[in-house]
């Protein structure tokens, strides 16, 4: 059911979004905790929460956790009334509101480790840096070790740096909600973007409404899913867990990565990863075909290149040297980051080009929306989550708002424009991949440190340290720009999260027939809220228990975090690179403007994650090539009646199932290894 096609009421009720209020502090509470608490072995495959651990998935857990609580509610009989499809879908919203907003408090992020530095910080670092930043030493040295109370912590401190955190992150959020307002209906109603993990939740969701009825067709398939990723789950539990299970998934070794199955042979250029964590062949199967293609094709071309590089020009010769993690990552010997192909400055140039494309492509729409938006009576807008004119009035306050916050936190003000027009250009274009293929890149990696750099240091590189600029955008680009939007084993700043949620709920409210502007009640709130909650326990965590008592220990104090902005997308001065800016922009401009034309050609924007390290790295190309086949031949015996009625509530039935083994693992990993033991 789609919102376009008929005029929908607004139901819901202050009683439930009180609800709704009260749901997301105590779950905001539980997975700050329950992610920090962890024990080591649980860090990477029984994070729950993030339950495809590959980086760029971005699948939160937190829906398939509600939806397993309430499938045994419905054996309750008095309950049933209250678990009817509109309900389970403002918990739906809420759950993954709230998992998106909860991982950016990690102890293990970087977030925090920006916080706790200036302990080992450099003088010229800690000169530039502000102290809601980075805390003082002392204070540092208190959450370090841990202080078992609250009451003793200098709250005056420490407030201004939740606050802080808070606000870059609710700033940029009225930014992406806006944007996501304005483009909900091009993108979901005519567009019909597929969104897979969308459609993993809702199959989820109508199979555990309907689970107690017996007319039910999806029943059989769905619970088969169950009872697969149960058992599927189990071998990689017991490998975690036990060192006498036998490891059928060779985790304990040749793994690189949370699932990447090493293939490094000494006299070949070989550099792809094999994908062997279960749930993500399952979830590919949710991925148009055309899309799997379009990324296995371009995964094809760039090996090719690399491959005729290697053996015909003599590039690259350093590669079978080295281990696998390093023919990838390592940017002196790796496609991605050393000549002749620079395929990571290309993918930068790509994705720029992807925005300016879709700008042009629907400069139409937009113009409409504007008109909509200054017009008296916007009966159109009736429909949507909110007014045009308040979505674009939302945009321009909060990028206005976000540059004057910037400027008072001591960023020049042309770095203050730059950095959130930066995180439009990542996130417009990284929603629209995750949108189709369910993964994204890490564009930290090299899309927003290209950007920034070629708006504000073109020239420079690892330039002397005489202002604030230097030291936080670095750190800003990152772990709030750039990382990722929320649902990452790794963490991730929030800013990607806002179109992440805000057009995830307007995709679930479609599907089940509730007014957007429920669904935008139901995200602001949870957001709010688990944002707030978040940035307080971000402190609160380390000050009761301290951070090396958890185990964790800080990164190395070093505010270009590493090499992972001076040195990417090329370790140069960006200027070295506008050839393969150019050619990356130039590419998907003009292939994307055909694609509209020939929809038979394979889609460029799948080029941005195929010419990334990510589906090397990580063997997501694995994925896509399992998952091709598969539904290949099941289309072609059975068609989409199969595919539907069979494939789509089986996959949905394996993630939930393998959910609920993933929460058993990491219980027994809890008695097994109990935290502050």
């Amino acid at each position: 059911m789609s919102t376009s096609s008929q005029s929908l009421e607004e139901k819901v009720t202050v009683k439930t979004l009180i609800w709704v209020a009260v749901l997301s502090i105590v779950m905001a509470f539980f997975w700050n905790f329950f992610e920090a608490l962890l024990p080591p072995s649980a860090r990477c495959t029984q994070r729950v929460n993030t339950l495809l651990p590959t980086p760029g998935t971005e699948f939160v857990g937190g829906p398939f956790v509600a939806l397993l609580v309430v499938m045994a509610l419905q054996y309750f009989q008095p309950l049933r009334k209250y678990l009817t499809k509109t309900n389970l879908t403002y918990l739906s919203i809420a759950m993954i509101t709230t998992s998106f907003y909860t991982h950016f408090a990690t102890v293990q992020t970087r977030n925090t480790m920006f916080l706790l530095i200036r302990v080992s910080a450099s003088d010229v670092v800690a000169r530039y840096t502000p102290e809601f930043f980075m805390l003082p030493r002392d204070v540092s040295e208190m959450l370090l070790r841990g202080v078992g109370d609250l009451g003793v912590l200098p709250w005056s401190i420490l407030l201004s740096a939740i606050l802080w955190r808070f606000l870059l992150i609710v700033l940029f959020a009225g930014v992406g909600i806006g944007i996501s307002n304005i483009f909900r209906r091009e993108w979901i109603d005519v567009e019909k973007l597929p969104f897979p993990y969308i459609t993993v939740v809702q199959t989820c969701l109508t199979n555990v409404e309907s689970i107690v009825k017996k007319e039910r067709t999806s029943k059989t398939p769905f619970l088969m899913g169950m009872l697969i990723g149960i058992l599927l789950g189990i071998p990689l539990s017991g490998a975690t867990l036990f060192p006498w299970f036998p490891d059928l998934y060779m985790w304990r070794s040749d793994t690189c990565g949370p699932g990447s199955h090493w293939i490094a042979p000494p006299d070949v250029p070989w550099h792809l990863g094999l994908a062997k964590h279960p749930p993500m062949h399952a979830f590919m199967l949710l991925v148009p075909l055309h899309a799997l293609f379009s990324a296995l094709f371009y995964t094809l071309i760039a090996e090719i290149a690399f491959f005729i590089a290697y053996y015909g020009f003599g590039y690259y010769t350093g590669v079978t040297a080295t281990g696998f993690c390093g023919r990838n990552w390592c940017g002196s010997i790796s496609l991605y980051s050393a000549p002749p192909l620079y395929l990571s400055t290309v993918t930068s140039g790509a994705a720029l080009g992807l925005f300016v494309i879709t700008i042009i492509l629907e400069r139409r729409y937009i113009v409409e929306t504007l008109r909509y938006a200054f017009r008296k009576s916007e009966e159109f807008g009736k429909r949507e989550p909110m007014s045009y004119r308040s979505s674009w009035t939302l945009i321009a306050l909060s990028y206005l708002g976000l540059m004057v916050f910037l400027i008072y936190t001591g960023l020049s003000p042309w770095l203050s424009f730059v950095i959130p027009l930066v995180g439009i250009i990542t996130w417009m274009v990284l929603t629209q991949v995750w949108a189709r293929i369910g993964f994204i890149i890490e564009a930290c990696y090299d899309f927003t440190p290209a950007m920034i750099r070629l708006l504000a240091w073109p020239t420079q590189y690892y330039p002397e340290v005489t202002g604030t600029d230097y030291v936080l955008v670095p750190a800003l680009s990152i772990e709030w720009i750039g990382h990722t939007a929320g649902g990452s084993v790794e963490g991730g700043g929030g800013w990607g999260a806002s179109f992440f949620t805000s057009l995830s709920s307007y995709k679930m409210a479609g599907q089940f027939g509730i007014h957007p502007r429920d669904a935008l009640k139901i995200l602001v709130i949870s957001m709010v809220i688990a944002t707030f909650i978040t940035c307080f326990n971000q402190i609160a965590i380390p000050g009761l228990f301290g951070l090396t008592r958890l185990g964790y220990s800080l990164c190395t104090p070093n505010f270009d975090t590493c090499g992972n902005f001076w040195d990417r997308p090329l370790a140069a001065p960006l200027s070295e690179g506008f050839t393969h800016l150019t050619v990356g922009f130039i590419f998907m401009v003009v292939m994307r403007y055909l694609y509209t034309r020939f929809m038979w050609m394979p889609d460029p924007l799948l080029a941005i994650v195929a010419w990334s390290w990510e589906i090397s790295l990580h063997g997501l190309w694995f994925a896509c090539l399992t998952a091709f086949v598969i539904k290949s031949i099941i289309l072609k015996i059975g068609g989409s009646k199969l595919y539907e009625e069979w494939v789509v509530p089986f996959v949905g039935g394996f993630m939930i199932g393998y959910t609920l083994e993933v929460l058993l693992a990491v219980a027994i990993n809890f008695i097994l290894f109990p935290p502050l033991a």
